[in-house]
């Protein structure tokens, strides 16, 4: 997935939907551009409030070899406001 693809996505997505937007171990993967890029649309999309960011483990790592995730994001019903309850 690209950052425009993920723009396109976080912004016309029906509330509800969910989408993987990375498989992988980003923490690792994090010093490719491309990558890092990705992780940050989706981080600051969860921080405007327009979606929620989870991961769920899909093989297990050792000592020899990473742990892979899927990196899912889930478009909110409402945007929600941090400052509501104030």
């Amino acid at each position: 997935m690209t950052k425009q693809e993920a723009h396109t996505w976080i912004n016309s997505a029906e509330p509800n939907n969910s989408i993987i937007y990375y498989t992988g171990h980003l923490a690792e993967n994090r010093d490719k551009v491309e990558i890092r890029e990705l992780a940050n649309t989706f981080r600051i999309a969860a921080q405007e409030n327009k979606i929620e960011l989870f991961q769920k483990k899909i093989k297990k790592g050792d000592q020899s070899k990473q742990p892979i995730y899927e990196y899912i994001a889930r478009k909110l019903k409402n945007e929600r406001s941090i400052f509501k309850n104030i």
